[in-house]
């Protein structure tokens, strides 16, 4: 006999698991979102290639392609309304402060109705689409400037400063575009 003590298994211990920040998402749903978003901008940039029979028609192919391209992100789009509506019986003009890039751009036009004087602009610029008619624009004289404010935020509230590439757009975990529709007031002149 040895007097060697009695030895007990190892058992090993649960390794406690790895914690990731709570605005930040796993490696696999950050690949996940790329190619979502690849395969989605694909689509968009094959159905641009064909000419929109009318403006009507690329208009919605615009917007349809905005919340897709937001969908394959991640990203949600809230709209918050203004405590009094935009009047209806006259032409908007589209005033916006975005410091949300391209994605905001998106959500704008997503949450914007698409009668807006300006709408069209910003259509073209994120997402052209050929067309063979381009509609005649309506006259400004009249119009109503409309402001629009887009911010990104999380759960936790507003992200100072917002995320710029898609390496960190796809890394936040519960992104929110928030689109304010501000309300037209007294102190916002009309457009000339």
């Amino acid at each position: 006999m040895t007097s060697a003590p009695v030895r007990t298994p190892d058992i090993p211990v649960p390794r406690s698991p790895v914690r990731r920040p709570a605005d930040r998402t796993d490696p696999a749903t950050q690949q996940r979102r790329r190619l979502n978003w690849s395969v989605t901008l694909a689509g968009v940039r094959t159905r641009a290639s064909f000419p929109a029979a009318s403006t009507r028609r690329r208009q919605s192919l615009q917007v349809v392609s905005a919340a897709r391209l937001l969908t394959a992100l991640g990203i949600r789009v809230v709209v918050v309304q203004p405590p009094t509506p935009w009047p209806r019986n006259r032409p908007h003009l589209l005033l916006t402060r975005n410091d949300a890039g391209l994605l905001g751009d998106l959500a704008l036009l997503t949450a914007v109705p698409r009668t807006t004087q300006g709408w069209d602009a910003v259509a073209d610029r994120v997402l052209p689409i050929r067309t063979a008619l381009r509609s005649a624009r309506p006259d400004a004289a009249d119009a109503v400037i409309c402001p629009v404010e887009v911010s990104y935020r999380t759960d936790d509230g507003p992200l100072l400063p917002p995320p710029r590439t898609l390496n960190e757009v796809v890394a936040i975990h519960g992104l929110v575009l928030e689109v304010r529709l501000l309300a037209v007031g007294r102190e916002v002149p009309r457009a000339a």
